[in-house]
């Protein structure tokens, strides 16, 4: 295929975007970090999915003055439960899939998810009690991670395809919406410890932290790889974890001091990570990982641009194409190459693009004979769900 002769296309479509929405219709999806259990006031159903009204999303929907707000997430909730029913809940309650309130007109989703699929505050907890008799050396980090095999990483690297799937499970059902997947926060100190008030050796706590490092690079590749902006709460809660004294402490520690669940946010602590959510929010336009319909203003312009090297264009030989997107990102886009009546003889996978150049590979269904005329076809979905094509005629070099 490097050595063949060389067809460049270049396919340029225009789309105008929607106009500034009136307020977004948000939805906010997530686990106990979203949440906010025990933090007053608890609201809505069922009860014993521990909601605040001071959970980050409670706080960034009047921030962002969206028009309708749903929250509908949920203490202990793993990403299996954003398209099945939660059940085993505290007080016996059941939360129904969390995707059910996802909406074609739904224009902004949150999602804070992935913790529990690695069990990462069941780690803390059992690192907890094995420090209790322990407060020095490795306890924690040789539990999980003997010989250096480390369980918990196994299980954070499993979880990857799981938060693509609700990533792209929410833009299928939410196709306008912008979509942010948010990150977990600086829960312990950067060195040390605070013995016997959290009772972990300073390796244990240094081997959690890398842990929710990990998890946190994990979704944030994810958030990249599936069109969805990725926030950041780590950073903006450093210096407030569970082992500085009030009002500095926001995450609470086994015993808590303030009205929230152990190892968890307390009301300042989602107040910082609400902070993370609105600043990203504010920032994300279309064309950007995340973009979507409600911040843009004016036109775009959709650039796909290819080059195909055609000599080994044979059956089981596919070729590669280098596209570009530029001004507004795209979904579900496929290229494929139509002979002069419209049939069909080769076609790439689905792919998305958010402003950067990507190489796919065509596959093709048949020897393709040359000197023939033929039709490279572009078409996608922009962020806003609108359809767009474009085309350009070719003719094979003999």
């Amino acid at each position: 295929m490097r050595r063949g002769v060389l067809a460049t296309v270049a396919v340029l479509l225009c789309v105008a975007a929607p106009a500034q929405a009136a307020g977004d219709r948000y939805v906010a999806l997530g686990d106990s970090y979203t949440s906010g259990p025990l933090i007053p006031n608890q609201v809505g159903t069922p009860i014993d999915c521990g909601r605040s009204d001071r959970n980050y999303p409670s706080l960034t929907a009047p921030a962002l003055r969206t028009a309708q707000f749903t929250d509908v997430s949920c203490g202990s909730a793993q990403t299996k439960h954003m398209t099945q029913p939660q059940t085993g809940l505290p007080a016996g309650g059941t939360n129904p899939p969390q995707f059910n309130a996802l909406r074609p007109d739904t224009t902004l989703v949150t999602v804070g998810i992935g913790g529990n699929d690695a069990g990462l505050v069941g780690v803390a907890e059992e690192c907890a009690q094995l420090g209790v008799t322990q407060p020095t050396g490795t306890a924690c980090r040789d539990r999980y991670a003997p010989g250096g095999n480390d369980q918990v990483a196994a299980k954070i690297e499993t979880a990857k395809p799981r938060i693509a799937a609700v990533l792209q499970g929410i833009h299928k059902r939410s196709p306008r919406a912008r979509v942010a997947i948010v990150g977990y926060p600086n829960v312990l100190p950067k060195s040390g410890n605070c013995y016997p008030m959290v009772p972990l050796s300073p390796d244990d706590v240094r081997y959690i932290d890398e842990l929710i490092i990990r998890i946190n690079t994990m979704i944030r590749g994810q958030a990249a790889a599936n069109d969805a902006a990725f926030v950041d709460t780590y950073d903006d809660s450093i210096g407030h974890d569970v082992c500085k004294l009030p009002p500095t402490r926001w995450f609470e520690g086994l015993v808590p001091t303030q009205p929230a669940f152990p190892l968890h946010p307390n009301s300042q602590g989602e107040a910082s990570m609400g902070r993370s959510v609105i600043k990203v929010l504010r920032r994300t336009r279309p064309g950007q990982p995340g973009g979507g319909p409600g911040q843009a203003r004016g036109r775009g312009r959709l650039l796909v641009g290819a080059t195909i090297g055609m000599r080994r264009a044979r059956r089981g030989h596919p070729f590669r194409v280098r596209v570009r997107a530029k001004g507004t990102g795209l979904r579900d886009v496929r290229v494929a190459l139509r002979t002069a009546s419209g049939r069909r003889v080769a076609l790439s996978r689905r792919f998305g693009l958010a402003g950067k150049r990507k190489t796919v590979r065509v596959f093709v269904k048949r020897r393709l004979p040359r000197g023939r005329r033929y039709r490279l076809v572009a078409v996608g979905r922009t962020t806003a769900g609108r359809r767009v094509e474009g085309s350009r005629r070719l003719r094979l070099s003999r």
